[in-house]
């Protein structure tokens, strides 16, 4: 079996740092003696969220964990993070807090891959899925709606809720470093894509695709000369 590990921990700006896992990212946000996390990978990924956490927070306090959205890849670790860290807060936007509750899901299923179970890139992305817990119970119960505007970690943190990868799809901007965290409103690459570069993700992946398109423009105009955090590829300065 293929051992799972980050592909890259980097310092963007004064205590946040981008995590490239082996199927999603996640931010790390350092400052005033404790940390917070932005999206927490696959069920999978937890030891690697916490050796992360470990490499650059050693000993502070997990605060916070902000969720772009209720993807299993994005919220896998959560539960598991939360019994270990007593006391973090979890925040989500409002109109996604059903999905990360997982009242209702949102999430790509069989139906929409049926179509593409020929192609190499899609099978092989689905498997990695399976293998990283993708279709276990991730639900989080204990999170709250996200406020517009507040100080994590000792950062001040701005959320933006935009309807379209999923109901309540949130990026979340650090607006005195320009750095901004966009989860899967905007990629630089994705297994079952062949382009390099910021993208939408393909519209299999969208609750809405006509309207994840229209934020991943609207997301590349705002914020361009930001440095961009996706959800899935590398590093991205616009």
């Amino acid at each position: 079996m293929t051992r799972r590990s980050i592909t890259a921990i980097t310092p963007v700006a004064d205590g946040v740092f981008f995590v490239e896992g082996p199927g999603s990212n996640w931010v790390i946000l350092v400052g005033d003696g404790s940390a917070a996390l932005v999206d927490a990978g696959y069920p999978a990924d937890l030891p690697l969220v916490e050796e992360s956490l470990t490499s650059v927070a050693a000993d502070l306090p997990l605060e916070a964990i902000l969720i772009t959205h209720g993807h299993s890849d994005h919220i896998g670790s959560i539960n598991a993070l939360a019994t270990a860290h007593p006391g973090v807060q979890v925040f989500a936007g409002r109109p996604e807090l059903p999905n990360v509750r997982r009242d209702v899901t949102h999430q790509v299923g069989l139906p929409d891959l049926v179509p593409h179970l020929f192609k190499p890139r899609f099978l092989r992305w689905a498997s990695h899925a399976v293998r990283a817990g993708g279709l276990g119970e991730v639900g989080v119960r204990h999170v709250r709606a996200v406020p517009s505007s507040m100080v994590i970690a000792g950062h001040d943190v701005r959320s933006a809720t935009m309807h379209g990868h999923t109901p309540g799809h949130t990026v979340y901007e650090l607006p005195e470093s320009r750095v901004v965290a966009v989860g899967d409103g905007l990629v630089t690459g994705h297994p079952v894509s062949r382009a390099v570069g910021l993208q939408t993700l393909h519209p299999m992946f969208h609750y809405d695709p006509a309207a994840a398109e229209a934020v991943g423009a609207t997301l590349a105009e705002t914020y361009s000369g930001w440095t961009i955090l996706p959800g899935h590829g590398g590093l991205s300065a616009v």
